[in-house]
C-alpha cells in the first residue's frame, strides 16, 4: 500500500463486506488508566482467513494513532484459530493522547480494514480511564498480556533479541491486583520447563505500584534449548502466573528467534601455541619432588558458605598442613585465609581468570601451574565448577585430580550464565571440558547433581561422596549450651517459636518469598517469630529489610548478619526451613538435623535424597508460594512432641551417615591412591580403602 486508509475516508460505493471479522484489543486492558501521553495500543485483526491490511484507533471519536496489520507476529492467533496465515494479523500502535481536551473515563475504538476498497468496521470498544497523574508503566514492544488483574513486563528476551542457541535467560516483573502471586509457570513452544524464581528485586516498580510487594516483583528463570525434544529455528515463549483463587492464566508472552549455532572457527592454533608455551615454561623449572602426598587445592571463595566450609573441614580432618603439605589456591580472599594459614597451609589469592579473553586465561593458567610446579606438589583438589581453571591446570601437568562440583547446574548452563564477565571464549570453554574428561574423580554430594554430568565425566569417573559436618563438635556443644541460654544469647524470648533459615541471602535461597509466605501465616501463629541469618548488605538482602519493614513483619522477624558462630541460631531454633530452588545438599540442613531441629526443605537435587517426607523432615515445592504457605502451616501447626519427634529421627540419621571424618576420609583416600595408579577407577579405590562411594539413599537405607 502506498497510503494507510483514513477514518474519515469516503465510504459511498464500497462494495459489500465479504467475510465477518475477527479480532481483539489485547492491551490495554479494559478500565486500565492510561495517563494523557502516549500510549501503546496491541491487538490483532483478521477478515475471514486472511489478515486484514490496517487499522485505526479512536478515543471518544478522536483519531490517535494508526498501524499496518503484520506490524507483530501472533503465532498464537495462527495456533488458537488453526490458520498460520494468521500469525500475521497482529498489529502494535502507539496512540497520542495529549491532545484529548478532557481526562476521565473514555473509551477505546479500534477500526479495521479488510482491503482497500472495504469499509472500516469497529472491533469491540474497551472503556479506559484518561488520567494526568504519573505515567503508568508501558509495556516493551512486543510483550503482551490476557484482560486481566495482573501487570508486568517480560523484560528479557527483549523483542529484537536473539536467545540461544543453548541457554537463554528470561526475567521480568509480575503483580496481581489483590493478591500475591504464587507460581510462575514457563511453557517454550508449548512445553513447560518449570516455575520462574520468584520475589527477586525489582525496586523500579516502586514508581508503577504502591504494594509493598511490588519491589519483590521480579521473576527470573534460565531455558536450557538442549533440553527440548527437537532443534528449533523459533521459540514461543509464555510465561503462565496463579494468583488467589483465580485460574491460571498467560500473562506475557513473545516469541523469539534462536541464534544459529557458533559455527566460526575457534582460535585452535592460537589455543594451541599458547599451550606450547604454558608446557615450554613448566619443563624449565626445576620442581621439587615429594614422597608423600604434596596436595595443592583450588577453590572460589575463603568466605563463610556451604562450598568453602566443605573444603575448609575436609582440609581440618585431613590433617592438611601438619600430616602433609598442603597450598590452597583461592580466587577471593576472606576470613578462612586466616584460619587455614594457622593450620600450617599457605593461601596465594589469584583474581578470577578471564574467561572471556584466551590470551589472558592461557596467562593466568600459566602463572598457576608455575606455581603448582615449584612447589612440588603431586596431587590435585579443587572445590566447585567455578574453579574449573585449576582441573585444567593439574590435568594438563599430568597430577591425579579429584574435582568437587557443588553447583546444581549443568555445564551447558553454567558456561552459559555462571561467569559475570560476559560469554565464555570458546577455547576458554574446550579447555573446561576438556578437564571435566580428564578429572580422576568428579566428586558430588547427590545423585541428582551428578546426573547432570554424566555425559561430560569419563565413564566410571563420577561418583557421590556424601557430605558431612563436624557432629563431635556439635554434640559436644548441645552438653554445654541449652536452648534457654542460646536464646538468651541471641535475644530471642524463651517463650516464642524460632523459625530459623540459615544462609546468605541471596535469590536462590528464596528468602523474599519465605518473607511473604510468613506474612501469610503469621496471624495463625502468633509465638512463632522468623529469624535470617546471612544479611550480606546485597541489593537482593537490603530488600528483604526493606520489605520486613514494609510489610509490617518487623515485629516478627530478625535479618541478622553472617557470622561465625551459627550454633547458638540452630541451637535456639525450632525448625530450621530452607526453601532453595537450587541446591546440591546445604550444610545448614545438616548441621540443623544434627542439631535435632526438624527441617522443612524444598524438593531440589540431594534434599528429597536426604529427607523422608514426615519422618526425618518435611518437603515442599520450590519457587511456589501457595505451596510454601501450606507447608508453613502445617509443620508450624504441628505440636511440639510431634516436631520433637521428626528432629530426632533427623539427628540420628545425620549421626550415622554424615559426619566429616567420613566424606575427609574418602576425599584423601582417593587423592592418595589415584596416585599410585590413575587408571583405577574412584570406586575401586574406595573399596580398597574398606569404603564405598555409594548413593546417599542406598547409605540410609542399609544393607
Amino acid at each position: 500500500m502506498s497510503s494507510e486508509p483514513q477514518p474519515d475516508q469516503e465510504d459511498a460505493g464500497r462494495p459489500p463486506v465479504p467475510a465477518p471479522l475477527q479480532g481483539r484489543i489485547d492491551e490495554p486492558a479494559p478500565g486500565t488508566h492510561v495517563p494523557r501521553s502516549t500510549v501503546t495500543i496491541r491487538g490483532w485483526s483478521g477478515w475471514g482467513d486472511e489478515p486484514a491490511v490496517a487499522v485505526a484507533a479512536l478515543v471518544d471519536g478522536m483519531p490517535v494513532g494508526r498501524a499496518l496489520v503484520g506490524s507483530e507476529s501472533r503465532p498464537d492467533v495462527a495456533d488458537a484459530l488453526g490458520n498460520p496465515r494468521l500469525a500475521d494479523a497482529g498489529w502494535t500502535l502507539e496512540a497520542d493522547l495529549k491532545a484529548l481536551p478532557n481526562q476521565g473515563p473514555a473509551e477505546l475504538a479500534i477500526v479495521v480494514w479488510a482491503g482497500p476498497a472495504h469499509p472500516p468496521i469497529p472491533l469491540e470498544p474497551v472503556p479506559l480511564v484518561i488520567d494526568d497523574a504519573s505515567p503508568r508503566y508501558t509495556w516493551p514492544a512486543g510483550a503482551r498480556r490476557r484482560p486481566s488483574d495482573f501487570t508486568g513486563s517480560l523484560d528479557a528476551p527483549a523483542p529484537d533479541d536473539l536467545v540461544g542457541p543453548e541457554v537463554f535467560c528470561v526475567s521480568g516483573w509480575a503483580l496481581h491486583r489483590s493478591s500475591f502471586i504464587s507460581r510462575i509457570d514457563v511453557l517454550v513452544n508449548g512445553r513447560g520447563i518449570g516455575p520462574a524464581r520468584l520475589g527477586c528485586p525489582r525496586p523500579d516498580v516502586r514508581r508503577v505500584s504502591d504494594q509493598p510487594e511490588a519491589p519483590l516483583s521480579g521473576f527470573e528463570s534460565v531455558v536450557n534449548l538442549t533440553t527440548l525434544p527437537a532443534p528449533t529455528s523459533h521459540v514461543k515463549l509464555q510465561l503462565v502466573a496463579r494468583a488467589g483463587e483465580g485460574p491460571a492464566q498467560v500473562i506475557l508472552e513473545r516469541t523469539a528467534t534462536v541464534a544459529p549455532p557458533d559455527r566460526a572457527e575457534e582460535r585452535s592454533s592460537r589455543h594451541a601455541q599458547l599451550q606450547e608455551r604454558r608446557h615450554r615454561l613448566l619443563s624449565s623449572i626445576d620442581a621439587p619432588r615429594s614422597d608423600g602426598l604434596n596436595l595443592v587445592a583450588f577453590t572460589h571463595d575463603l568466605g563463610y558458605g556451604g562450598g568453602q566450609l566443605w573444603l575448609h573441614e575436609l582440609l581440618s580432618r585431613s590433617g592438611a598442613g601438619a600430616k602433609f603439605p598442603c597450598t590452597v589456591i583461592s580466587r577471593r580472599d576472606g576470613p578462612l585465609r586466616q584460619v587455614l594459614e594457622r593450620r600450617g597451609i599457605p593461601v596465594h589469592v589469584s583474581p578470577s581468570p578471564p574467561v572471556d579473553d584466551i590470551e589472558g586465561y592461557e596467562g593466568r593458567a600459566t602463572e598457576l601451574a608455575a606455581l603448582v610446579v615449584a612447589g612440588g606438589h603431586n596431587a590435585a583438589l579443587v572445590n566447585t565448577f567455578a574453579s574449573f581453571i585449576g582441573a585444567d591446570v593439574a590435568t594438563s601437568l599430568g597430577l591425579p585430580t579429584v574435582w568437587a562440583i557443588h553447583e546444581s547446574l549443568t555445564p551447558t548452563q553454567f558456561w552459559a550464565i555462571g561467569f559475570p564477565t560476559g560469554p565464555v571464549h570458546p577455547s576458554v570453554r574446550t579447555a573446561g571440558e576438556r578437564a571435566l574428561a580428564a578429572t580422576d574423580a568428579l566428586v558430588f554430594e547427590a545423585d541428582a547433581t551428578r546426573q547432570l554430568y554424566a555425559s561430560s565425566a569419563a565413564a566410571g569417573r563420577a561418583i557421590v561422596v556424601p557430605y558431612g559436618v563436624d557432629t563431635d563438635a556439635i554434640q559436644s556443644y548441645c552438653e554445654r549450651i541449652s536452648p534457654a541460654q542460646a536464646r538468651s544469647d541471641t535475644g530471642i524470648s524463651a517463650d516464642a517459636k524460632v523459625l530459623l533459615v540459615m544462609g546468605t541471602i541471596e535469590p536462590r535461597k528464596a528468602q523474599t518469598q519465605i518473607a511473604m509466605a510468613f506474612g501469610l501465616v503469621r496471624a495463625a501463629f502468633p509465638d512463632w517469630v522468623l529469624v535470617f541469618v546471612g544479611d550480606n548488605q546485597s541489593p537482593y538482602a537490603e530488600e528483604l529489610k526493606e520489605y520486613v519493614r514494609g510489610a509490617g513483619l518487623a515485629d516478627r522477624s530478625l535479618v541478622v548478619p553472617v557470622v561465625e558462630d551459627t550454633y547458638r541460631w540452630y541451637r535456639a531454633a525450632d525448625v530450621l526451613l530452607c526453601a532453595s530452588d537450587i541446591e546440591s545438599l546445604p550444610r545448614s540442613v545438616l548441621e540443623a538435623m544434627c542439631f535435632g531441629v526438624p527441617v522443612l526443605a524444598t524438593t531440589v537435587f540431594g534434599l528429597p535424597e536426604l529427607l523422608q517426607d514426615g519422618e526425618t523432615g518435611f518437603l515442599f515445592a520450590p519457587n511456589d508460594l501457595d505451596a510454601a504457605q501450606a507447608a508453613l502451616g502445617r509443620v508450624l501447626g504441628l505440636d511440639q512432641a510431634r516436631r520433637a519427634a521428626v528432629g530426632a529421627a533427623g539427628r540420628r540419621l545425620v549421626l550415622e551417615h554424615c559426619g566429616s571424618a567420613g566424606y575427609a576420609a574418602d576425599i584423601v583416600a582417593l587423592l592418595e591412591g589415584l596416585g599410585r595408579g590413575r587408571d583405577i577407577l574412584p570406586d575401586e579405590v574406595l573399596a580398597r580403602h574398606g569404603r564405598s562411594a555409594l548413593r546417599l539413599e542406598r547409605d540410609l537405607a542399609g544393607p
